[in-house]
């Protein structure tokens, strides 16, 4: 299979919906030594064939299993988790259980000489049952050592295969009907499929009328909607509307803020005010003995990640948002609220791409450009990764704000290692990578392997990016 045009077809394929686990954590006989085993051995690479048979290996009930989405989120996986020379914590435990499963099978099949005939019988049994699990020849390696050139781009080529390979079969059982399988080089996924590989709506055409209407900054909806309580009591029915979350742990004010819609997130406002009133009360009747009738059902203001209005205004570049949040009499948030993760609005920003937002919220409100969050990711890996919702010059402009102005440390690593250019790499933000490698003069250290062994230009090329280009990143930048 041509590497070449498994990058190509793997960059098609990156943008389509679609969750699956990852073949060589659920395949009992994969492991990373079995793609590349030590430096003083000969690599051996997975063919075709032996990647679509641990794909199909995959059970069919896969709710109890970690899934990622198909393209980078797999990829991003196997280079953190499979890396053969540095495997990840869980590919150690992994494989040292497995260690352990072949040594008790050995004892039992040790013990299974000393047993009656019917014994015996049950045994082999047993044993024959397990040979899908175990290979008596094969050994399990988990040294590290310093990878050549050759095994890093196999070991590249790799993760593209089996990436690629896996969409490709997520198609194939979606058509059961059909005996033939489909070539990796003229697949496609035209469905969208939701994380249990069920066909599903858009978000956006996902949400429930409420959150929908604040979306769309249709105030005369969500009134309506207040107004349309059925047999409920008003300030049950306006407590569930406020609460009310869509897939992604998001309300309504959430939805609003994100979409700069003034009128609808100060009615919002003044709901929530009535239902904290409302148990204000409930308390004080409850202190004065009287009953309380409060469901301890509060409004939230915040997604399930700890997200708040805040972030949202200010990932999607809503100045005037932003101002009328940060100017409330109640609940006023800090400008630097962190997310369940330790993002803050400003790192929302600069992940937007927003310049003017950006300098609004550091020169207006004081935001802090060297705030961290949990992962040490700060603002300069944010801007790294931008969307660029403004364009590519707007983002560059960013950063130089931020590396100039603001004094942030564009070669900083995070608990991973990565710095801002492996998370350019796996943004596949060329115009970064160029920039930086302007900026920096092609520092060596900014360019150098992260925790698990990869280097920026080897993580380029395995998200799809362009061939020549990851060329010149290895050769001439070092990277």
């Amino acid at each position: 299979m041509s590497s070449l045009h498994t990058i190509q077809f793997f960059f098609h394929m990156m943008c389509l919906a679609g969750w699956t686990p990852c073949p060589l954590c659920c395949s009992p006989l994969s492991s990373s030594s079995t793609i590349l085993t030590s430096a003083s051995t000969t690599t051996r690479i997975l063919s075709e064939e032996a990647i679509r048979e641990l794909i199909s290996s995959i059970p069919d009930t896969t709710k109890s299993l970690k899934l990622f989405s198909h393209g980078r989120g797999l990829a991003a996986h196997l280079h953190a988790v499979h890396t053969p020379w540095k495997p990840g914590k869980a590919e150690i435990k992994r494989c040292k259980a497995l260690q352990r499963r072949r040594e008790n099978e050995k004892k039992r099949r040790g013990n299974a000489t000393s047993n009656n005939e019917e014994d015996r019988d049950d045994d082999q049994e047993r044993c024959r049952k397990r040979q899908r699990l175990v290979y008596e020849d094969s050994t399990i390696t988990l040294t590290s050592w310093q990878p050549t050139e050759e095994e890093i781009k196999r070991w590249n080529e790799q993760v593209v295969d089996i990436v690629a390979l896996t969409e490709v079969e997520a198609k194939n059982k979606k058509h059961t009907t059909t005996n033939t399988k489909t070539s990796i080089h003229t697949a496609s996924m035209h469905r969208k499929c939701s994380r249990n590989g069920e066909e599903h709506q858009s978000y956006r055409d996902s949400l429930p009328p409420f959150i929908a209407a604040a979306a769309n900054g249709d105030l005369n909806t969500l009134q309506q909607l207040i107004e349309n309580n059925g047999h409920c009591e008003i300030n049950n029915h306006i407590r569930s509307l406020l609460c009310l979350e869509d897939r992604n742990g998001s309300t309504a004010e959430h939805w609003a803020a994100g979409g700069g819609h003034i009128k609808c997130i100060q009615y919002l406002w003044e709901l929530g005010d009535r239902i904290r009133e409302e148990d204000k009360d409930e308390a004080n009747e409850a202190d004065d003995g009287s009953t309380n009738t409060n469901r301890d059902k509060k409004v939230r203001c915040r997604r399930r990640d700890g997200k708040t209005a805040l972030h949202y205004a200010s990932r999607n570049g809503q100045n005037e948002m932003i101002d009328l949040i940060l100017a409330q009499k109640n609940n006023v948030p800090s400008v630097d609220v962190v997310s369940g993760d330790g993002t803050t609005p400003l790192m929302m920003a600069c992940y937007g791409g927003h310049v003017s937002t950006v300098k609004h919220l550091i020169q207006t409100h004081h935001a802090d450009p060297l705030a961290l969050n949990e992962w040490n990711c700060g603002t300069a890996h944010f801007a790294a990764m931008s969307l660029g919702n403004e364009g590519t010059d707007a983002v560059i402009e960013l950063c130089k704000y931020l590396k100039h102005d603001c004094k942030v440390d564009f070669t900083c690593r995070q608990k991973q290692g990565h710095t801002p250019l492996h998370k350019a790499a796996q943004r596949q933000n060329r115009h970064v990578i160029e920039w930086l490698a302007n900026e920096t003069k092609l520092s060596t250290a900014l360019g150098g392997p992260d925790d698990g062994g990869n280097i920026p230009s080897s993580i380029y090329l395995s998200v799809g990016g362009d061939e020549d280009f990851g060329e010149w990143m290895k050769n001439t930048c070092r990277w």
